[in-house]
């Protein structure tokens, strides 16, 4: 991911402001160091694999992003059209949905905090499978995400979108009006597609892939994750199942956006799992001498 990400920014055009965000490289550093000190001087295994795996994850979303940004300025048309199409051939009332869960600001409040619970998840998950002792759950889990982010967004790269928000529930004229406090990336988009945008600056990284939905995606490796324990599988469930249900509003998604997230998660567990699952034992036979065979009575 890191090469990838490296080639399609130069490729690109495009710059990281690295010192945009020096709280980032300050966490980033000690968080590195400590997880030197308990993989090599404290022998903490359990907690070394925990900080490693984290690592692992944040640095991978980081690079996907960063991803995203380059295969942007590709420019290939907006599938909104077909996405709304899809979404009303499936019968999805997008007005009434979106109406439904903010009728009310109680309503915006939690769906926000429910959309939102996605990202802690990415430092939770791993820890959790570290504690229970499920290492091999793990390994897959995290190959799964690395899977899923390079599928994702070279699907978006081929299939851009803008999101509902912008291509549906506005108007061009009340999307020319959008005050700049209410956000959408769809001004990124159109930046870095005219060439506009060229410097990434790491205190304001967006998520600007539409289709497939990755809060989808990263909703079912969370709950497909901690399936195997016990007290934590349907709490779980529950919430990523919330999160999934509060996308087409958080994330202005399409109904489409989150079924091909479906596809993506499922494709990408079956593959890590088939690449890292331990093979099974074959049985084991023991060498019988034949005086020792038992001899049939006659």
């Amino acid at each position: 991911m890191f090469v990838a990400s490296t080639v399609g920014l130069f490729w690109a055009g495009l710059s990281v402001d690295v010192l945009s965000n020096p709280a980032f490289l300050a966490v980033g550093a000690g968080y590195a160091a400590v997880a030197f000190l308990y993989s090599r001087f404290r022998s903490s295994e359990r907690l070394a694999m925990a900080l490693t795996a984290v690592a692992q994850l944040i640095l991978m979303m980081l690079f996907g992003i960063l991803l995203s940004y380059a295969v942007t300025t590709i420019d290939l048309p907006y599938r909104d059209a077909e996405f709304l199409a899809l979404d009303r051939w499936l019968g999805f009332d997008r007005t009434g949905y979106v109406g439904f869960f903010t009728d009310q600001p109680w309503k915006t409040r939690a769906t926000d905090l429910v959309y939102f619970a996605m990202l802690p998840q990415l430092a939770i998950v791993p820890l959790l499978l570290i504690v229970t002792d499920r290492i091999e759950r793990l390994q897959q889990f995290v190959a799964s995400y690395c899977i899923a982010l390079v599928v994702t967004v070279a699907i978006f790269a081929l299939v851009p979108a803008v999101g509902a928000f912008v291509y549906f529930d506005l108007t061009p004229a009340q999307y020319a009006a959008l005050p700049r406090e209410v956000y959408t990336p769809a001004r990124t988009l159109d930046l870095l597609r005219s060439g506009a945008f060229k410097t990434i600056s790491l205190n304001n990284l967006e998520g600007l892939v539409a289709f497939p939905s990755f809060h989808t995606i990263a909703s079912i490796l969370y709950a497909w994750a901690l399936r195997p324990i016990t007290l934590l599988r349907w709490p779980f469930l529950l919430l990523n199942i919330g999160v999934i249900l509060t996308t087409p509003i958080g994330g202005a998604h399409y109904v489409v956006d989150l079924l091909a997230g479906l596809a993506v998660a499922v494709i990408s567990i079956a593959v890590s799992r088939r690449l890292l699952s331990r093979p099974r034992e074959a049985p084991q036979f023991s060498m019988v001498s034949p005086g020792s065979l038992p001899t049939a009575r006659t």
